[in-house]
């Protein structure tokens, strides 16, 4: 192998003692035609050297690229909850089933508290301790809502009337334990035809864990032991008219520039 290097790169001719003259070396061409087929081979071999190494990086640049021979196309949708760009779920996606069981329990947790017949007993007999509501939910949960909604309000929904229904839009997770979730509310009144709809975003944490039950007969009322740890909401505004930071922008910006 050395041997070849050295017959390729090195002038081993111009080392030679013999003393040819200028005649035959530089006058007459033809004199010496094996140099020039030596030095015709060592520009052939070089030429093909190169050759060789641009075919490689050519070669391994088309590998890189193979995974990229196929493209398929991306589709964004306006999402109205964010007010943004957001790429078009896929129909069938896979997903965890306690997920699955967590949004269910969720869903039922929105519709106990805020689904109101014109049957207050049942009312108050779902409201109540012991119920369903009342083991899916914290004490803190539980307390606050008994404050805020079933003392100040079912005396109001009494005397007005009231029948409220209501519907989850959708459940979304946040992070781990933190769950967001979209929903209508349907009040109807006595003498109206058309109902008064608003949307609301509850904002939960909820868990699956063992709840410590007195009688084991009331296993039943939360089997799975789906408890609510923190739960807040926030109204979102009417389906015609939604209540958005875009929105105020706009009236701001209204109010500031009329013109």
């Amino acid at each position: 192998m050395l041997d070849l290097l050295n017959t390729v790169f090195k002038y081993k001719e111009k080392r030679s003692p013999d003393k040819l003259g200028l005649y035959p070396e530089a006058i007459h061409t033809n004199a010496m035609p094996e140099r020039r087929y030596l030095w015709s081979s060592r520009l052939l071999v070089i030429f093909a050297a190169l050759s060789i190494c641009l075919n490689m990086m050519l070669v391994s640049g088309l590998y890189i690229m193979l995974p990229q021979r196929s493209s398929s196309p991306l589709l964004f949708k306006h999402d109205r909850i964010f007010s943004q760009f957001a790429l078009l779920e896929k129909q069938e996606r896979p997903a965890a089933a306690i997920d699955l069981l967590t949004e269910s329990f969720i869903e039922e947790f929105i519709l106990l508290r805020y689904v109101i017949s014109s049957d207050y007993d049942e009312l108050l007999t779902r409201w109540g301790r012991g119920s369903r509501l009342y083991w899916m939910s914290s004490r803190l949960v539980y307390q606050n809502f008994i404050s805020n909604d079933l003392n100040n309000n079912i005396n109001q929904f009494k005397l007005r009337g009231l029948i409220r229904l209501a519907e989850v839009e959708w459940i979304k997770p946040m992070s781990r334990g933190f769950w967001m979730a979209q929903f209508i509310t349907m009040d109807y009144y006595p003498g109206e035809t058309v109902p008064i709809i608003n949307v609301w975003r509850a904002y939960l944490r909820a868990m699956l864990a063992p709840i410590p039950y007195a009688n084991k007969s009331l296993r039943d009322k939360n089997p799975f032991g789906f408890l609510v740890t923190n739960y807040s909401m926030s109204y979102v505004g009417t389906p015609d008219d939604p209540e958005s930071y875009l929105n105020t922008a706009k009236d701001v910006r209204a109010e500031l520039y009329p013109y």
